[in-house]
């Protein structure tokens, strides 16, 4: 081949390498890699045959014409020599199999190669010693890498970021210095956290870098949260872990997977340490559960009469079980009648047992009877089978079946025990033999049943799945059952008493 044809061949050949990547953006990685190589390796071939060793050509000196041709053909060269590098490292960072680091790697390397290529252009094909430039290149870059030194740190460190991804927009993060809250935007130079506070924080990439972090998010969003609560050292180890346990088992707001858990971490003799693990499905509701799970704790304590240690105090007294009319005074039905009036309806209550899986009460059934919750937690489950679910939890101190046994409407839920309970119960003779005592306690009933329309929705063992009823309704329902149980007739005997 005469060295003309050789230069053309290169020519067309540089052109081809030009286009080809344009129209082959579908094929596979390595079929490009594949592609640049061999072009390169062609280009190569025909280079000798025109100039010569690219990193010595011998240009023509007497046609400046022909001389600009053959530069231009070794330009084009060490371009496809720095697309065939950047096709082949490429190649090699994605058989490293981890996607995340690769597009910032075959970026850096490809800067590096292009910038390697510059100056091998001007010091091979122009003829311009670099050396100078390299020298003047560098003072240049340490001049302003002392001067851009934070700015330079925070890049490098988004770039470290961006490789390792310790964590993502989306991520709830708590980064070391009291920085709490969701990444929201992560780019070269800082990481940007929305705070709960309704703030975002610019955090620089340098301190992220450096700092402690903690990603609530990974690896998933479940989080499993450790509460210690000290009790009295002279109650009953096995009471107390079934008063807590019943006390977990009233929250809605816990995860069932994994389930809670009580355990006995510390034996002193001022108290008995009790750690009570459980799962929330977001560090969101972190506050929430937490709070929940402590009033909770709080309320089955109190109502069981347990107390809580006090240090240096090895025997505390025990506290005082509430009574049933202490359980009226504290209820949300109950709670508005005068103070006679309670006493008279607990003297009429009874008191009954239920063991875990118990029903007190099932979906449709007819009202006949409420109960006040004295000990234990009860489900409130809707058992339509097209849509089952779980409505809420009760706990001590909590009434239901109320206005279920004074409309007449059957339950809209059922109530299942999921610990042994105790509760008082109120039947329709009951509330008949407290009428026949005190007649005037008709308007007691008349007043609580204003306020137990308020309550309407809580009440959801009552609940109807349709609108709710009137209250000209509910009152005339309620006017009725009164009627009816005041005009029953009784005996002395037929009285029951608590």
């Amino acid at each position: 081949m005469t060295k003309e044809a050789a230069q053309i061949s290169a020519t067309l050949l540089l052109f081809a390498a030009m286009i080809v990547p344009l129209m082959t953006r579908g094929w596979p990685l390595w079929a490009r890699a594949a592609w640049q190589l061999a072009a390169f390796i062609a280009l190569t071939y025909l280079v000798l045959r025109t100039v010569g060793s690219p990193f010595g050509p011998e240009f023509d000196t007497v046609q400046p014409g022909a001389r600009i041709w053959q530069q231009l053909i070794g330009v084009g060269w060490w371009l496809i020599a720095a697309q065939c590098a950047i096709g082949i490292v490429r190649l090699f960072v994605v058989f490293e199999a981890k996607p995340r680091e690769t597009r910032i790697v075959s970026d850096l390397m490809a800067g590096i190669i292009h910038l390697l290529t510059l100056f091998a252009v001007i010091n091979f094909v122009f003829a311009v010693p670099v050396g100078g430039l390299l020298a003047t290149s560098g003072v240049i870059a340490i001049v302003l890498g002392l001067a851009l030194q934070s700015s330079l740190s925070d890049v490098f460190s988004g770039i470290a970021v961006g490789i390792e991804r310790p964590y993502s927009p989306g991520d709830l993060v708590w980064v070391e210095g009291g920085i709490e809250g969701r990444v929201i935007q992560v780019n070269w130079r800082s990481t940007h956290i929305a705070t709960p506070n309704g703030d975002v924080a610019i955090v620089p990439n340098s301190v992220m870098a450096k700092a402690r972090l903690v990603n609530h998010s990974m690896p998933t969003n479940i989080r499993r949260v450790s509460i210690t609560v000290k009790l009295a050292a002279n109650e009953l180890p096995d009471r107390c872990m079934a008063v807590l346990n019943a006390a977990v088992k009233t929250c809605m707001l816990l995860s069932a997977t994994p389930p809670p858990s009580v355990a006995r971490t510390g034996l002193e003799g001022d108290g008995v340490a009790y750690d009570i693990s459980f799962s929330i499905p977001s560090i969101e509701v972190l506050v929430a559960a937490r709070t929940e799970l402590l009033g909770h704790v709080q309320s089955h304590l109190r109502h069981a009469g347990i107390a809580l240690a006090v240090p240096g105090v090895p025997i505390r007294a025990r506290l005082d079980v509430p009574s049933a009319a202490t359980l009226l005074q504290e209820s949300d039905w109950f709670g508005v009648l005068a103070e006679s009036d309670r006493i008279l309806l607990a003297e009429h209550l009874v008191e009954v047992w239920f063991a875990a899986g118990d029903k007190l009460m099932k979906q449709g059934d007819d009202p006949k009877v409420l109960f006040i919750l004295a000990s234990g937690t009860v489900e409130i489950s809707n058992d339509t089978p097209e849509w089952p679910e779980v409505i809420f939890r009760l706990g001590p101190g909590s009434s239901l079946g109320a206005i279920g046994m004074i409309t007449g409407t059957p339950y809209a839920a059922t109530a299942t025990a999921l610990t042994p309970v105790t509760a008082y119960s109120l039947d329709k003779q009951g509330v008949g033999d407290a009428i026949a005592v005190r007649p005037d306690l008709v308007k007691s009933f008349e007043v609580l049943a204003r306020r137990g329309q308020e309550m309407n929705r809580r009440d959801v063992v009552a609940r109807q799945s349709d609108d709710a009823e009137a209250p000209e309704m509910f009152l005339s329902k309620l006017r009725s059952f009164l009627r009816k149980i005041s005009e029953t007739p009784r005996s002395e005997g037929q009285r029951r008493r608590r």
